[in-house]
């Protein structure tokens, strides 16, 4: 008789453990502490670098768009002839570093780096002869930038005139998204800017 109560204590104490067990267990599925935090981690590093790919992409679109604007007022001068009086170095190096820094002093915040930008700016007798003649002259081919042939070219009365801008951009990512946007070299992408007009029928 003892021996059954003996054995049917040890049963009552055993199921007791178990029960606290299986409850300890069915705590521990319903718990949802930390999921957040582990579901996170896995997320979080494609999510930075999609972030970080966006606000790479839309700078430089945004400094694309600056650098068009900057170049379109800078050239204003040109159309009106006013470029006669304020580029008049022999010497057309000069004369294109001297619009070159107009164009650099329209930028708002100092977003183009004027050491990096290169302008060309050149006169032609009709647009179809502009048109042909800058079509094989891509400053950008096979993956590098050369500008060598660059000049300034002073418009006079009537002249079709093309202008172009080239800044060499520096990326600031290192990553996948840098490299999808980089075409001249490892995290360099070179932004491009032209406008083409007819001078006004100034007085020279």
């Amino acid at each position: 008789m003892f021996d059954r109560a003996k054995n049917l204590s040890s049963s009552v104490r055993a199921a007791l453990r178990l029960g606290r067990g299986g409850r300890l267990l069915r705590r521990f599925r319903r718990s949802q502490d930390g999921v957040v935090v582990v579901e996170f981690a896995f997320v979080a590093v494609p999510f930075f670098a999609l972030l970080f790919a966006i606000f790479e992409t839309a700078l430089m679109f945004w400094t694309n768009q600056v650098l068009e604007e900057s170049l379109s007022q800078a050239s204003r001068s040109l159309v009106t002839g006013q470029s006669q009086y304020r580029y008049t170095a022999a010497n057309p190096a000069a004369n294109a570093t001297k619009f070159r820094d107009d164009v650099c002093a329209k930028a708002p915040m100092g977003l183009i780096d004027c050491a990096k930008l290169s302008v060309d700016v050149r006169t032609y007798a009709s647009f179809a002869e502009a048109k042909t003649q800058t079509s094989g002259s891509n400053p950008v081919s096979g993956g590098t930038l050369d500008t060598n042939s660059f000049t300034y070219v002073q418009p006079q009365r009537n002249d079709i005139v093309v202008v172009r801008a080239v800044l060499d951009y520096k990326l600031f990512l290192t990553s996948w998204a840098s490299a999808a946007l980089a075409n001249i070299g490892s995290g360099r992408r070179a932004i491009v800017a032209s406008t083409a007009f007819r001078a006004e029928p100034f007085t020279p």
